[in-house]
């Protein structure tokens, strides 16, 4: 899958230079992944303690190594949020999904900030290519991801809604680069889901 081929300067060129690698995914991108990976197929399993403490760890990995504008970071507050609703914590369910929904409408910023490629290959290339950026739509349609997100951080939180396709989409196209991309859709699509 060459999603980014289509969508930054540079089109054709980013194909061939796009490979799967980890340069560039820090040890915490990773980890705050598998945490809500498994977290969400426990919850969808109908389990409770499992995913609890799982949603626990990865909000402390956003906490700690991701800005307020990355979408995990509202990601992990909405699916902590639900832990918190679910052990009749109201006050503290209420803030965190406030915090949730304020971290989504930051999250353009860090929209702004995404690049085609891993940092660590990016710091290899010349300066000249280091300027590659996405293109304006494919902005908006990142922009559009995280409305998505962020809407289902509101359903969850006014109509107790768990979005319903979300994890079985991350599995179906999980892009195997280690890019923005990847980060931004596993915000979107990992909040809990529907219980099967």
């Amino acid at each position: 899958m060459t999603v980014t081929s289509a969508l930054t300067e540079g089109g054709a060129k980013e194909e061939r230079r796009t490979r799967p690698v980890t340069v560039g995914f820090a040890a915490a991108d990773l980890a705050w992944e598998r945490c809500q990976e498994r977290a969400a197929l426990a919850f969808r399993a109908g389990d409770a303690a499992p995913p609890a403490e799982l949603w626990e760890q990865a909000l402390a990995i956003a906490q700690q190594h991701f800005g307020r504008g990355d979408p995990r970071h509202a990601a992990s507050l909405t699916n902590y949020a639900l832990v918190m609703r679910r052990r009749r914590q109201d006050y503290q369910a209420k803030r965190l999904f406030e915090d949730a929904l304020g971290a989504w409408d930051d999250s353009w910023r860090w929209i702004h900030l995404m690049t085609p490629r891993p940092a660590g290959v990016a710091q290899r290339l010349q300066h000249s290519e280091q300027l590659e950026v996405y293109r304006p739509a494919a902005r908006s349609t990142f922009a559009a991801l995280a409305e998505r997100g962020r809407a289902a951080t509101a359903r969850l939180e006014r109509y107790d809604e768990l979005p319903a396709g979300g994890l079985a989409t991350w599995f179906e196209i999980k892009p195997r680069q280690m890019i923005d991309l990847r980060k931004l859709l596993a915000a979107v699509l990992l909040i809990a889901p529907k219980r099967a």
